[in-house]
């Protein structure tokens, strides 16, 4: 029998996985139902009545899984009340049966805290995504918007933070994350006359910023996942083209001193 090199068993043994291989996480992302309506012409009110009272029919946003799931699921967001809950629609009598529902109308935001009463309410959402924080754990983001507007533009701010969809029944959600800067958008009018409408290449300093998340496998199996942020943001200055909306990126983690400041204004 052939014996082989020293060399190449050192080679067959640096290519042998150290350990189990970990897959990296993923994000679950749903998709808004175009024509709820096709679905159930009365869906807002069927829906209305699975959650927590009193509930507004309009706040409510039904989605599909973006990938996978059957053809009978559905998430449903609301934000009068603040709650998510997944569903399955009967093909056959058309009734909605309600598999999970997570409630957080009681939960405190995280930038309500300590909030003057006299600023603008900020208005609370659920984004139709859920987060992974650990192999069989998932966050939901809680998002606060706060926006101003003025003549001629106006500006969007909005926070998340991440909330755990498996805190006890009858214990006040904690977030596993806060504060977290998540979309933003400004526009301020810069031309103030005929002329300068219909000479200027751009009559509004615009800026747009959103979040990116990926995600790390953790170090020990069953331990959590590590997020990684990307903050992505475009500045397209007045007077000018197209090729001056300049795009920038900032990466940080949640150890980060700061965090990105979105459309200059609102979060730091």
């Amino acid at each position: 029998m052939k014996k082989l090199p020293l060399a190449g068993i050192v080679g067959l043994l640096a290519a042998l996985p150290a350990g189990p291989v970990l897959a990296a996480p993923a994000a679950q992302v749903f998709v808004a139902v175009k024509t709820p309506e096709a679905v159930d012409a009365m869906w807002r009110a069927h829906l209305c009545a699975l959650l927590p009272q009193p509930c507004d029919a309009q706040a409510l946003k039904l989605h599909r899984p973006r990938d996978g799931g059957a053809p009978d699921d559905y998430l449903l967001t609301s934000d009068k009340p603040l709650a998510m809950a997944r569903l399955k629609r009967d093909a056959g009598t058309g009734g909605w049966q309600l598999a999970q529902l997570h409630d957080f109308s009681t939960y405190v935001a995280s930038q309500q805290r300590d909030r003057p009463s006299t600023d603008p309410e900020l208005h609370l959402a659920l984004a139709p995504v859920l987060y992974p924080l650990a192999e069989g754990r998932w966050a939901v983001a809680v998002t606060q918007r706060e926006s101003e507007s003025y003549s001629g533009g106006g500006a969007s701010y909005v926070t998340a933070d991440f909330v755990p969809l498996d805190t006890p029944p009858g214990q006040r959600a904690k977030a596993a994350r806060e504060g977290v800067p998540y979309w933003c958008s400004r526009s301020i009018r810069a031309c103030f006359s005929e002329k300068e409408y219909k000479t200027s290449k751009h009559c509004h300093d615009e800026s747009r910023g959103s979040l990116r998340i990926a995600y790390d496998a953790p170090a020990k199996a069953g331990g959590p996942y590590v997020w990684r942020y990307t903050w992505l943001q475009s500045e397209w200055p007045a007077h000018t083209g197209p090729a001056g909306n300049k795009r920038t990126s900032v990466d940080f983690t949640d150890d980060s001193a700061r965090k990105p400041t979105a459309c200059d204004g609102g979060l730091q």
